[in-house]
């Protein structure tokens, strides 16, 4: 689990397939994914809207790919959140399959 400067705490529900953001114990995101051999592909991600505007979609991605880069994996960026998220942080591009 992860902590940020937003206060958002992240987690990877792998039996859910999804990553989830928690703000003071309650659920305001999530990035679903599926996994196959060696890539992970982002198929939906979704904040409350309550926190949009906040950080915590961006909270909620840079986790995941730092994770899939832990893993190893490359990423399929279906969703459009990911894929804008990636475009905008050159870092990242190298893990695009």
């Amino acid at each position: 689990m992860s902590t940020d400067t937003t206060g958002v705490r992240i987690s990877n529900h792998a039996a859910e397939s999804r990553y989830v953001a928690t703000l003071d114990g309650h659920p305001v995101g999530t990035a679903a994914y599926e996994r196959s051999d060696g890539s992970i592909t982002f198929t939906h991600t979704v904040v409350d809207p309550h926190v949009e505007g906040h950080g915590v979609g961006s909270t909620l991605i840079r986790y995941a790919l730092d994770d899939a880069r832990e893993q190893h994996l490359a990423v399929v960026p279906q969703c459009e959140f990911v894929a804008a998220f990636i475009e905008d942080h050159p870092d990242y591009q190298a893990l695009t399959a």
